[in-house]
């Protein structure tokens, strides 16, 4: 948070204007410290909160310097150095509690100490999706509930899925809607035949509101599973399921669905097209080559040709859509791409790419920071610094 953003935070609490978010934001904050103490922060001390500390604490941020030792004053309430010390636009890393058994009744001193780290927060649920109108609506902000009709189908949107539920009567000219998921943001989707798709950061769909005629098409860029559900047309035939996988670098190819359970992964800055399947048998297709039939447990890599990995490990590639970072003798690019994606930052490497390989696994929901653990425990040194992680060899000379 920088000093103007604290200041910005404090201006709408006092005006009763903060988003429930920041609302949390600071009683958290007021949250952690009553955890350790008995005072309680009272509905009195919460209206106080704005009209009493906002001229001193505005002060206090515009004139705040990293690393400065901020002096609170001997009797201010602990609810008041809460609130001081989020703002402050710098991140709070202790409390000094100046106090001892023989000095209970005397007033105590606070001293916090303030640091301003950079780091970054993990991805979180978040989408765009655009209409075939072209109009766009945000997913990370939308309730709950209907929030469009495309050519007779509604769209529901409810807890981070949205679905699409055709209406009766609808109508013959089918609507194409589009989502697309930036980088440090996922999303679930439900098809309008009940096919599930997961997206990934830095990924997009383009899909038709419903599906009529003899096949299903949908085209993906990025990474996304799906799950695709059974169709059957009037006359009792399965209707097929195809994904056209687009990208900016390499060949196109084609994934035609005989199963159901499979994972696509074609980000541009990845050396080739995976194909991954569960369950079921999918053939993948490219201009030139001959299309390849693969099946559970195996993987097409797509590039000018088509190479199949048979004992492909499953938990590796569906670590993202189980809410995992999983690595197993990966390089040092492959696993900062995909932090690139999640975290939303820039990885540089000012003296090379290290030649290490990582192992290792964590959850997809810490920060920044905890991730970057990861690589430090091998001869790895990673700074962050404005949102750019900065990789170098812990050793001079080792590349």
């Amino acid at each position: 948070m920088t000093k103007e953003q604290a200041v910005i935070l404090l201006q709408r609490y006092r005006e009763g204007l903060c988003s429930e978010e920041e609302k949390q934001a600071v009683e958290r904050w007021y949250a952690s410290l009553e955890a350790k103490g008995e005072w309680k922060w009272t509905d009195e001390e919460k209206a106080l909160f704005g009209e009493e500390l906002f001229e001193r604490i505005s002060a206090e941020v515009a004139g705040n310097r990293e690393g400065t030792v901020i002096q609170m004053p001997k009797r201010m309430l602990p609810w008041k150095v809460a609130a001081a010390v989020l703002l402050l636009g710098a991140t709070a890393l202790m409390w000094l509690l100046l106090s001892d058994d023989n000095k209970k009744n005397q007033p105590v001193e606070h001293v916090a100490i303030v640091k301003d780290v950079n780091d970054a927060d993990p991805g979180k649920t978040g989408a765009v999706l655009t209409l075939s109108n072209g109009q766009k609506i945000l997913l990370d902000t939308a309730a709950d509930g209907a929030i469009a009709v495309q050519g007779g189908p509604s769209i529901l949107n409810k807890e981070g899925t949205l679905s699409y539920e055709k209406a009766e009567g609808a109508s013959g000219i089918v609507a194409y809607n589009s989502i697309v998921t930036p980088r440090g943001r996922q999303y679930r989707l439900i098809l309008a035949d009940g096919t599930k798709v997961w997206l990934n950061a830095a990924s997009s769909l383009h899909y038709p509101v419903y599906f009529t005629g003899e096949t299903r098409k949908v085209e993906v860029s990025g990474e996304a599973y799906f799950e695709v559900a059974e169709l059957k047309d009037p006359k009792g035939n399965k209707v097929p399921f195809s994904v056209k996988v687009n990208r900016e670098s390499g060949i196109p190819a084609d994934v035609q669905v005989l199963g159901t359970h499979f994972n696509i992964n074609a980000y541009n800055d990845e050396p080739d097209t995976k194909v991954t399947l569960l369950e079921g048998a999918v053939r993948v297709s490219v201009a030139s080559a001959e299309p390849v039939l693969i099946f559970p447990g195996q993987q097409a890599r797509v590039s000018n040709k088509i190479d199949v990995n048979k004992e492909v490990d499953l938990e590796l590639v569906m670590a993202w859509k189980n809410g995992v970072f999983n690595f197993k003798n990966a390089d040092v690019s492959a696993v900062m791409r995909q932090a690139e994606r999640w975290y939303d930052i820039r990885v540089e490497y000012p003296q090379g790419i290290p030649r290490d390989t990582l192992n290792g696994g964590i959850s997809r929901d810490v920060k920044l920071s905890e991730f970057l653990d990861i690589i430090r425990y091998s001869d790895i040194r990673a700074t962050i610094r404005d949102g750019i992680v900065e990789i170098k060899p812990a050793m001079a000379g080792k590349q």
